[in-house]
């Protein structure tokens, strides 16, 4: 009420009439009589004069309850009204309601405390005088933890309260050091207590009442410190404090206790039964208060661990995305408008495979060392952040070249890493873009150098550039593709095409391949234009399909028109990798059901070890619902004839860029016929592409090849245009042969 009686001063007329009307609704409980009313109405005026002049707000209310001898329901009424009471005024302050609760229990035992020491020690003036100074260091160290924000301040407020308001002669808290195994003090009061307490340290294993309070977790009290052997070593300096009997009490933390609170006294016989039981009562809402801190404190470390990792990366402890665009905005906002910042991008090429390679234990030790490395050159300019699987950004201000910070961290990057034994040699790309502050925006910065970055690595990895509007320009014009292309396989503007494939000795025709068109407004567009701009995205799946079923459902025409004319579809590995892949090719073989070896997917040699893990077991399962596999564009591709005999193909397809360089480079007359024995010795079937012209055609021959195709032969024609060729040809092949 002391801290709080302002409270009660301010509205004291509704405090007045809130009193008066409990008091009548317990009117069973205050009197048999008819006296109520007039010792309400006393006690009411008595209230309202002292309210209104009172200035010490520590005179309780309750007094006056107690001086008109009302019964014991009416007091506890009385108590429970005014604590209702503040606990509305701090509702109307806006206190928090962990404050409020708080505030409710130290103020209810605060309320119970006063009613006990009126109507227990009425009478008693001495041991009355001793049990207020208790019951007011117990209310006080209440206020005390819900006030205090962290142990060091709890800890010196109690003791402070145990000598002012309980009249002890010195107080202190120590806590344990299980390394040192000793008990040392964490806060003290009294007068001269920096000169005594301090050169307390109690040994743990010891048998001081400290050390026993500890092991035993029970209260320890010392009648005459001066008699107490095991206090020998501190005899002279209690004489001279004046200490003549002690109590140490456990504080424990989650049952386990923590340390000791310790209390002084200056008369022997000190600490009675009552005054024990207030003390223990003390020191466990004491070690409630600690575990209620330590709680707060697990809660407030692990709100932070969380808004560390919202923003920094957990491998290597760098910035993340979302921290480094507001490092950037930072910079943009404090530079000078004349000033300039750059932002540049770095990303370990193939780092997947990598990964693949040696684990992701040392892919992990591969990353920190980048991060290391990239911090070493750039935080000197700037900051660094991760932000992505295997991609690192660091933004600079420029005060420094922005050529020599990207030189420094292609030279850092060629330096192998050592990672369990192994030297490892890393490529990387970057991508840069540079810019005055005036007109910087983070997110643009960040989007540049990512488009940046990608043109480094179409231009084969391992490489650097700066970004250029024409980037910019090339990504919209994508985008746009990219929209438009949508629009067209849903409005069926797409048309297949078929290339004849034939044996190069008799000119018989063996099959044809599916060439995908878009009819536009100027003319067909080929596949190579609008690929880049669908490739890496789910139209590639759907374009896939919608060959694979335009296919067969030619090839089921031409069935019924008497010709068996075996295709073939190229298919991406995107679509091979797909979940869906194998339930749908079979369901598009039983609708268009064509015999076997008919249908041939063609899948790019390009393809890399880790797809070639995951489709295999696919390819085989295609092989036995009767469809054949070849090997496109081979030679073409960094992949290993080892790698290339895991994957199950029936047929191997020379790329056209060796054939049609044949006549005037000598060296791919020897790669082609590498591949020939290649395909001989692992019984597959030779396509070569690029059959541009007759003298290739004749030199095909000469060194072994018998199949191919290529606009020597035929361009791709519609597949109405097919049948047409197929009769002219026929009967090209009938008159050579007359």
């Amino acid at each position: 009420m002391t801290a709080y009686g302002h409270l009660l001063f301010s509205r004291r007329q509704t405090l007045a009439k809130q009193l008066f009307w409990y008091l009548l609704r317990q009117h069973n409980a205050v009197a048999p009589d008819g006296e109520l009313a007039e010792r309400v109405e006393a006690l009411l005026q008595t209230l309202e004069r002292t309210l209104s002049a009172a200035h010490d707000a520590g005179e309780s209310v309750l007094a006056l309850a107690v001086g008109q001898q009302l019964p014991l329901a009416a007091l506890s009424g009385l108590a429970e009204c005014l604590t209702g009471y503040l606990v509305g005024e701090a509702m109307a302050l806006d206190v928090p309601q962990v404050v409020r609760q708080a505030l409710e229990e130290a103020l209810r035992k605060r309320m119970a405390l006063d009613l006990m020491l009126q109507l227990q020690q009425a009478g008693q003036n001495d041991a009355n005088a001793l049990a207020a100074r208790l019951y007011a260091t117990l209310s006080g160290v209440s206020l005390a933890l819900i006030n205090a924000q962290s142990r060091e301040q709890l800890f010196q407020a109690i003791c402070r309260i145990c000598v002012e308001e309980g009249g002890f002669a010195y107080a202190w808290i120590g806590l344990v050091d299980t390394q040192q195994a000793n008990i040392r003090p964490a806060a003290l009061a009294g007068d001269g207590a920096e000169g005594f307490i301090p050169g307390v340290c109690i040994d743990l294993n010891g048998q001081t009442p400290s050390a026993r309070a500890v092991a035993t977790g029970e209260v320890q009290c010392v009648d005459d410190t001066l008699a107490q052997q095991s206090l020998m070593p501190w005899r002279d300096a209690m004489r001279i404090g004046g200490v003549r009997s002690m109590l140490s009490i456990p504080l424990q933390l989650y049952g386990q206790a923590i340390g000791t609170l310790v209390l002084y006294a200056r008369r022997c016989h000190y600490f009675d039964h009552a005054t024990v039981g207030l003390v223990r009562a003390m020191a466990g809402e004491i070690s409630h208060a600690l575990e209620r801190q330590d709680a707060m404190a697990r809660s407030q470390k692990a709100e932070n661990d969380l808004a560390y990792l919202i923003q920094h990366d957990p491998l290597t402890g760098l910035p993340n995305r979302q921290l480094m665009l507001e490092r950037i905005g930072q910079m943009v906002q404090l530079g000078q408008p004349d000033s300039q910042i750059g932002v540049v991008t770095l990303a370990i090429d193939s780092f997947h495979e990598l990964n693949a390679r040696l684990g992701h234990a040392s892919g992990d030790m591969v990353l920190r060392e980048v991060a290391l490395r990239m911090s070493q050159r750039a935080l000197p300019h700037g900051s660094v952040g991760r932000v992505g699987a295997a991609r690192f950004v660091a933004v600079s201000d420029v005060s420094e070249p922005l050529d020599r910070l990207v030189a420094d961290l292609q030279d850092a990057m060629r330096e192998p890493i050592q990672c369990q034994g192994e030297h490892i040699s890393l490529r990387c790309s970057i991508g840069v873009v540079q810019e005055h502050i005036a007109s910087a925006d983070a997110a643009a910065l960040m989007r540049c150098s990512d488009l940046a970055l990608i043109r480094a690595r179409e231009a084969g990895g391992g490489r650097c550039r700066f970004y250029d509007e024409g980037m910019d320009v090339e990504i919209r014009r994508m985008h746009a593709l990219r929209g438009d292309f949508a629009r067209a396989l849903a409005d069926n503007e797409l048309e297949l095409f078929y290339q004849p494939k034939i044996n190069l000795v008799d000119h018989k025709v063996s099959g044809v391949e599916a060439l995908i068109r878009w009819r536009r407004a100027d003319g067909y567009m080929a596949p190579g234009e609008f690929f880049p701009a669908i490739e890496h995205t789910d139209l590639m799946r759907e374009l896939d399909w919608w060959v694979m079923s335009e296919a067969l459902r030619h090839s089921s025409v031409w069935m019924a028109q008497g010709k068996l004319i075996p295709v073939s579809v190229n298919l991406s590995a995107m679509t091979l990798r797909h979940e869906s892949f194998l339930p749908r090719i079979q369901a598009l073989i039983m609708r268009h059901p064509i015999p076997d070896g008919h249908l041939e997917l063609e899948v790019l040699e390009t393809v890399s070890q880790k797809e070639a893990e995951e489709i295999v077991h696919k390819l085989e399962s295609c092989r036995e619902f009767g469809i054949s596999i070849a090997l496109d564009d081979f030679g073409t591709g960094a992949s290993s004839l080892v790698h290339l005999q895991q994957l199950p193909f029936d047929t191997i397809k020379i790329d056209q860029r060796f054939v049609r360089k044949l006549l005037k480079a000598p060296g791919n007359e020897a790669i082609i016929r590498s591949m020939i024995s290649f395909a001989h010795y692992t019984g597959r079937k030779l396509v070569v592409e690029g059959v541009e012209s007759q003298p290739i055609w004749d030199r095909l021959l000469e060194i072994g090849c018998t199949s191919g195709q290529g606009y020597a032969i035929s361009a791709p024609v519609s597949a109405s245009g097919l049948m047409d060729w197929l009769a002219e040809r026929e009967e090209t092949v009938a008159l050579k042969s007359a």
